[in-house]
């Protein structure tokens, strides 16, 4: 994942986190510093960031692809493997995904807030 180029611009944002697996649980503390910041550049990189996690959706195409070709070749074994990885990359883009979602709901709450208020 790319680095948190948000917190060179507010290091007073919290670290969401940095994996594959997806961002941190976010705490009550977590979105209540998002909710004071200020800084637009700040949280629109920091959206982006979160927003980032909705590529590792690609994990969960390759695997049945994979399990596809071998049934296809006749290698059953390499099929029955990438099918359990289908279900594990499946279970991990969903937690990502899941965890991002509640960052980014905050954050474009608070980008929202301060658009409209300079409207």
């Amino acid at each position: 994942m790319a680095s948190h180029r948000y917190r060179e611009i507010d290091p007073s944002l919290p670290d969401v986190g940095k994996s594959s697996g997806g961002p941190k649980e976010m705490s009550l503390d977590d979105a209540r510093v998002i909710m004071a910041a200020t800084d637009l550049l700040a949280l629109g990189l920091m959206h982006g960031y979160l927003r980032s996690y909705a590529a590792t959706a690609g994990a969960i195409m390759f695997a049945p692809a994979i399990a596809a070709i071998a049934l296809i070749l006749g290698w059953t074994g390499v099929a029955i493997v990438f099918f359990a990885l289908f279900g594990m990359a499946a279970w991990v883009v969903m937690e990502a995904r899941r965890r991002a979602r509640k960052w980014e709901s905050v954050v474009f709450t608070r980008i929202a807030q301060l658009t409209t208020a300079q409207s």
